[in-house]
């Protein structure tokens, strides 16, 4: 099931799925772990959770073109394990990460590397993470992490 961010507050709302202090989530707060695995199990099947608020997301992670306050962004949720897996497009365009690094407060220096790639030509393109021991509790059908890590 794909659904956006904006949906997912819905959801938790028409739900009574709320904070910890029982207000609604409101655009822009971040879903914790708990509400958003109670959320997940209640639907029952997989979720595409996808554009984010920029202000919560990574300086790197590409705006929507058609809704730029959102990320070209998506958190892969499975029932009893929660997000195994985040991923984005990112910035290709150098004065766009010059901007997100502006808005963090980040000194680009360190990331001469990374912008040079944008000054010199990249493409559009993404990146994931893919959390291995959340994948493995899927796989084996376990409600606690600590039966899945390696160490």
């Amino acid at each position: 099931k794909r659904m956006d961010y904006r949906e997912a507050l819905q959801y938790c709302k028409d739900n009574n799925i709320t904070k910890d202090d029982g207000t609604n989530f409101e655009f822009g707060d971040d879903i914790p772990e708990s509400p958003e695995r109670r959320m997940t199990d209640m639907i029952g099947e997989p979720i595409l959770l996808c554009r984010f608020p920029k202000e919560m997301k990574a300086f790197y992670m590409q705006p929507d073109s058609k809704d730029p306050i959102v990320t070209e962004s998506v958190d892969l949720l499975l029932p009893n394990v929660g997000e195994i897996i985040g991923g984005s497009m990112r910035i290709y365009n150098e004065e766009e990460l010059a901007a997100g690094f502006k808005r963090e407060g980040i000194s680009p220096d360190n990331y001469y590397w990374y912008t040079d790639q944008r000054r010199f030509g990249t493409t559009p393109h993404g990146g994931y993470g893919l959390g291995l021991e959340r994948y493995l509790m899927w796989l084996l059908n376990s409600n606690n992490i600590r039966e899945t890590c390696l160490y």
